[in-house]
Parts: C-alpha cells; sequence; structure tokens
C-alpha cells in the first residue's frame, strides 16, 4: 500500500514538473470564470496592435483561465477605434465595411480607421493587464455567462489555441483577443502573432437558413487583416512543414471510416513544442431531399512514433498538438493519429465519396504543406478507390477493393476518392491515363477524354516541361459546372462524359474544353510550383487558365482566344472595386453570397489572366512561353511568388516590373488597353 501510494505521489510530482499540457490548458481557457465583485471603472485605456479602447464608464472583474487572470470583462459604455495601416487592403477594407457591416470607413493620414461604440467587452491579453479599483461592485457572472454562451455560437476555431501555443512554446510577441458588443457593430479584433501571425478584425452575423442549427450560430465577416512580422508581399516562412505523410484508410459501405495517418513535422524557424494544424471536426451532408445532417470526425488518439503520448486539443476544425518537449529547428518528429468518424459523405446520396480539398487528416496551413505521400485506401466492394501516385498495389482482399499508392514529390490539396466507377485505362509514352466513368460503361467518353488529356499534356509539355507523373486518373463527379485538379488527378462533371446528352449536360457543355484544359494545367501550377498563402492564389488559378487559353487558341483558333481575352476584361472591371487579386479571397458581402463569389472569380480568372495577356503582348510570343518555362524549371517542387515572377521578368528583359504588379496584381488598377 505505502509503494502504490509513493508511486502515485511521484506520479503527480513528474506531472507538475512537466508543467502544464495543451490539453490542460485548453481545458481552462475553455471555460473562463468572471467570479467576484467587479470594479468600477471610468476613463481606462486598452490597446494591443491597432486597436484602442475607452473604458468610459462602467464595471469591469477579472477573467481566469484556472487560476491564472488573462483578461477582463466590462458592461458600461466605451469605444472602440480600429486602424488599417496597410495599404494593400483599402480596397477591400472600404468594400467590405460597406456590405459587411454597420461601420463607416474613415480617412487617418495615409491610413484607413473604423470607429464604434460598445457596452460590453471580452478583453483577453497575454500582455500587461490593468490594474482595477477596489472592488466592491455587484458580481458580474450572469452577464458573463450570457456573453460567453453568444460567443460560443461564433464559427471559429477554438479563440484560446493561440494563448495556449503562445505560453507553451515561449513566443515573446503579444497575443490579445476583444470581443465588442452592444455598439453600432458587433465585432471580434485577434492579434495573433502564433498561428495566424496576422491581426483581423471580423464582423459578427447571423444568417437565416432553414436548418434551424444554422440559425443558432454566428458568423464572422473578414474586415481587415494586417500581417504580423511580415509582408504580404513576402510570404511568411511556416513555423514548421508537414514533409511526409503515411496513412491507411478504411471505408465502410456506408458513412464511416477509420484513418490512421503517421505525419513527419520539422519546426522551420526555433524549436517547438506546439502545432497547430487543421483537422475536420464537424461536418454537413445535404441528403437527396435537401436536408442538412451533421457528420463528425473524432480524434481517437495521438502518439509520437515509439508511443508516447502526445497532449491534444481538437475542436471546431482546429487541432492543437503539445509534444512532450520541443524539437529543435530543422529536426524531424513524427506523430501518428488515429482517427474515425461518419465523414464519408455522398453527395445527393450518390454512390460515390470524396476526401477533397479539405482537412481530413491533420494539416497546417497552405505555405506549410510540402509532403510526400503514401497510403493505403481499402473500400468494400463494389467501390472503386483513387488516389494520386504511382500505384503499387491494386486488387482484392476479400469484400474489400484495395489500393496502394506513393508520391515521391512534395504536394498539397492532398485527395482520395471512391465510388461505383468503370474504368479505362490507356498508356502512351510512359503516361498511363485512367478515366472512369460513374456508374455505368461509357466508351465514346474513355477514348475522347483519354486522347483529349493526352494532347493537351503534350501541348503542355512544349513550353511547361515534362509532365510531373506517370500516372492520371480522370474522374467523373456526379454533378455539373465545375473541375477540380489536385495532385495527380482530374475531378471533371458529368457534362464532360456526356455533353449532349439532357438538357442539363448542354447547359453545362459551353466551356468544357477550356475547363479541362485549366485542370489539367494545375499539374504544374499548383503541383509542380506551390502557392505558399491565399494571397498567391493566382499562381495556380490564373496561371492554368492563361495557359488553357493558350491552348484553345492552338486548338481552336484565335477567335476562341481573343472571346476569352475579352471576356476577361470585361469582368474583371466589374471587380476591380472590391480588391486587389492578391485579396480577392477576402470579398465579403453576406447578403449576396453570389456577388462576393463573382468578385472573386473576376479578380482569380478574369483579371489575373488578363494581366498575364498583357505580359504575353508585350514579351511576345517565344519570350513569353520562355519565361512560363523558365519559371517552371526554376521552381519546380517549390513554392511560387509574386515577388519571383517580377524577378525573372525583370531578369530576362532587364526591366523593373515592380510597378506593373504594384499597380495591377497589389493594386486595383487595370492596364490601359
Amino acid at each position: 500500500m505505502r509503494t502504490l501510494i509513493l508511486l502515485i505521489v511521484l506520479a503527480a510530482r513528474a506531472a507538475s514538473a512537466a508543467g502544464p499540457s495543451v490539453a490542460g490548458l485548453c481545458e481552462a481557457w475553455s471555460s473562463l470564470d468572471a467570479a467576484g465583485p467587479s470594479s468600477a471603472v471610468q476613463g481606462l485605456k486598452l490597446s494591443a496592435g491597432h486597436l484602442e479602447l475607452t473604458l468610459a464608464s462602467g464595471q469591469a472583474v477579472p477573467v481566469k483561465a484556472g487560476e491564472e487572470v488573462v483578461g477582463l470583462f466590462f458592461k458600461g459604455h466605451g469605444y472602440a477605434r480600429y486602424r488599417s495601416a496597410e495599404p494593400l487592403e483599402r480596397a477591400s477594407l472600404s468594400f467590405n465595411a460597406r456590405k459587411a457591416s454597420s461601420l463607416k470607413v474613415e480617412a487617418d493620414g495615409e491610413a484607413l480607421a473604423l470607429a464604434t461604440d460598445f457596452d460590453e467587452l471580452l478583453w483577453l491579453d497575454r500582455g500587461p493587464l490593468p490594474a482595477l479599483g477596489a472592488a466592491g461592485g455587484p458580481p458580474m457572472e450572469a452577464a458573463f455567462a450570457a456573453h460567453a454562451a453568444r460567443t460560443a455560437r461564433v464559427q471559429e476555431s477554438p479563440p484560446f489555441h493561440p494563448f495556449v501555443a503562445g505560453r507553451l512554446d515561449a513566443v515573446s510577441e503579444r497575443v490579445a483577443r476583444a470581443e465588442l458588443s452592444g455598439g453600432k457593430q458587433e465585432l471580434i479584433w485577434v492579434h495573433d502573432p502564433v498561428i495566424a501571425r496576422e491581426e483581423r478584425l471580423y464582423a459578427v452575423r447571423s444568417e437565416s437558413s432553414i436548418e434551424a442549427e444554422i440559425r443558432k450560430r454566428l458568423f464572422l465577416s473578414l474586415l481587415s487583416a494586417q500581417a504580423i512580422g511580415h509582408s504580404l508581399k513576402e510570404p511568411v516562412l511556416p513555423r514548421f512543414l508537414l514533409t511526409d505523410v503515411e496513412y491507411e484508410l478504411t471505408a465502410s459501405e456506408g458513412r464511416n471510416a477509420w484513418l490512421t495517418v503517421t505525419e513527419t513535422w520539422v519546426p522551420q524557424t526555433a524549436a517547438q513544442g506546439v502545432f497547430a494544424l487543421d483537422l475536420d471536426e464537424e461536418l454537413w451532408d445535404v441528403d437527396s431531399r435537401g436536408s442538412a445532417n451533421q457528420r463528425h470526425t473524432r480524434l481517437t488518439s495521438a502518439r509520437l512514433a515509439d508511443g508516447t503520448p502526445v497532449s491534444y486539443h481538437h475542436d471546431k476544425d482546429a487541432l492543437l498538438v503539445g509534444l512532450p518537449s520541443p524539437v529543435a529547428a530543422g529536426t524531424p518528429v513524427q506523430v501518428r493519429f488515429a482517427i474515425e468518424g461518419d465523414f464519408l459523405i455522398r453527395p445527393q446520396g450518390d454512390s460515390f465519396w470524396n476526401l477533397g480539398l479539405r482537412a481530413w487528416f491533420p494539416q497546417p496551413g497552405l505555405g506549410g504543406q510540402y509532403f510526400t505521400a503514401h497510403g493505403v485506401v481499402k473500400v468494400k466492394k463494389p467501390f472503386v478507390p483513387f488516389a494520386p501516385g504511382k500505384t503499387l498495389k491494386r486488387g482484392e482482399e476479400g469484400e474489400y477493393n484495395v489500393l496502394e499508392t506513393r508520391l515521391d514529390k512534395p504536394v498539397q490539396f492532398f485527395s482520395v476518392l471512391a465510388g461505383k466507377y468503370k474504368v479505362h485505362e490507356e498508356t502512351r509514352d510512359g503516361l498511363t491515363v485512367r478515366v472512369a466513368s460513374y456508374a455505368m460503361e461509357n466508351t465514346r467518353a474513355f477514348k475522347k477524354l483519354a486522347g483529349l488529356a493526352f494532347n493537351t499534356i503534350k501541348y503542355y509539355e512544349n513550353f511547361l516541361g515534362p509532365f510531373p507523373y506517370t500516372e492520371y486518373d480522370i474522374v467523373e463527379i456526379n454533378d455539373y459546372g465545375f473541375g477540380i485538379g489536385p495532385p495527380a488527378t482530374l475531378f471533371i462533371t458529368s457534362e464532360a462524359f456526356n455533353p449532349v446528352m439532357g438538357e442539363a449536360n448542354q447547359l453545362f457543355s459551353e466551356g468544357i474544353n477550356e475547363r479541362f484544359a485549366h485542370e489539367i494545367a494545375h499539374q504544374w501550377w499548383g503541383t509542380v510550383v506551390k502557392m505558399p498563402s491565399i494571397e498567391e492564389q493566382w499562381i495556380t488559378e490564373s496561371f492554368a487558365e492563361y495557359c488553357a487559353a493558350l491552348a484553345l487558341r492552338d486548338g481552336m483558333g484565335k477567335a476562341k482566344y481573343q472571346s476569352l481575352v475579352t471576356r476577361w476584361r470585361s469582368r474583371a472591371r466589374d471587380a476591380t472595386e472590391s480588391a486587389s487579386i492578391a485579396l480577392a479571397n477576402r470579398v465579403a458581402v453576406p447578403s449576396d453570397p453570389r456577388l462576393a463569389f463573382l468578385h472573386r472569380v473576376g479578380l482569380l480568372y478574369n483579371k489575373g489572366p488578363y494581366l498575364l495577356y498583357q505580359l504575353h503582348q508585350e514579351l511576345g510570343e517565344e519570350r513569353f512561353l520562355t519565361f512560363l518555362k523558365s519559371y517552371q524549371k526554376s521552381f519546380a517542387w517549390k513554392f511560387g511568388s509574386t515577388k519571383t515572377i517580377a524577378g525573372l521578368l525583370q531578369f530576362m528583359t532587364k526591366k523593373d516590373y515592380a510597378p506593373f504588379f504594384q499597380s495591377y496584381y497589389w493594386g486595383t488598377e487595370m492596364p490601359k488597353e
């Protein structure tokens, strides 16, 4: 008995000596406490980053996470002023403030500012907290509980993750957060130098929906985002890279699946013990009757390669992992995850599912995705699995169809799909193209699409370099109007397979050749050359769109090409009021999502290609194609950037292209015709 007691005491002491864990701190932060008497406040100033708050008059109480005071809660009357000193976001801030909030943008010298009043504030801060006066006022627990309940409805990653990661990894920069309500506009402001590495201001909004669960929730519209410690023009070096993924996925005949995945992480800038990733937690499935159903992904364990458990917190599609001790920069560490859930979603009840461009396994942000992959997919018959890479095995194991593949070059956007498919396979000059038609044999489509793929790839190789893979899967998606081009794969909707059958097929067949060529171009733009951040998405979309236009020009004639140029110019003009190309993904119009979509498309898929058209006209055919090929060669299997694009153009022409990109890419101007 004494021995047992001694072991318990020693274990408790060891746990105490090890310090707080990710799970322990997240648990404390997830149930903040504002108990005790309040203090009268008058004229108290709070500030961090570009936010200034004045607590004019009211009551405040300290807020604790466990036993640690981490902020204060205030009720009364106050004023807030936020200043955007980032000139690159002037257009998007002005547009979003007008479309997604009730706030007015004011000039503040060369900057822009937003101001509002408020009557309730939760202030969280890893920096010094102000001293409150004598505590003898009324308790505020009920008011704080109501505030916390409302904030819990906001759809965002756990707001305390940056605080926990910053503390455990001893990040010196200040982490802070403000939640303001009761004034002109409910706002959330975040100063996060740890995970997002940005200072952000959001408008909080509700959303009408036929689904009661959606109506309960609150959503965020981004008004402003200012980089911390780096420039938007120079993609930030990620804290760590995901460099390898080993996985095994077993799928039931229904919605359930079991996944084991071993990931290799390499810290880039400093020793690191806490890693922030995305991982689906809640999903929505719209069935054939139009009803939305919740699905879930559950992380059941996380361990080091030697079996040592690691501490983690998984909620709202975000995962924070804490290692037993930090890992030095440049030192790889492996973590093995076990995941299960009903996350196999069959759109509209169809006989396929696609684990596509979302976080179905733990993934860092874009700049941290740089991984090779090896995996095994087991699906219940008659489903057929597809996964990118060199096929190591395709066969049967009892009631399962099994596929094993390997990607030996680093990628982003990894996707696995399975369903009822009929497959045609053809090999030419060392490249195998598979065409998979949904539900039924489609011999005509097999031959047509395989031939089109071979010809398009051969065309691109003339000025983009060798096709990056020896196997390429073209898979029908039982829907209309889109295509997706992840590594070694093309997902394309049904009109590509049966363009003259039925009204829907004919309606969406317009432009199918362009879409097909665009998605094939992603094997170079997006796979060989990667986008390091969402601000550089034109490297994937605009370049792919322009290469598709060249394919149509040389395959269908110059008239088709010129019609595309005319369309780009017109639609680009319509979108320039909302943002620059770089900030196309920030456009927010909550009352009209279609308008926001059209503006984004107008920038990435129209203005971006139009800039490339302008460069093409200036450089001439030979030098422009040399530019594309040289960039592909110089940045093969690397991250591209607009800065290096301008640098290569300057090297080739001895002309400074910085003003061109400043005006037309980072700015909202249109080139003169």
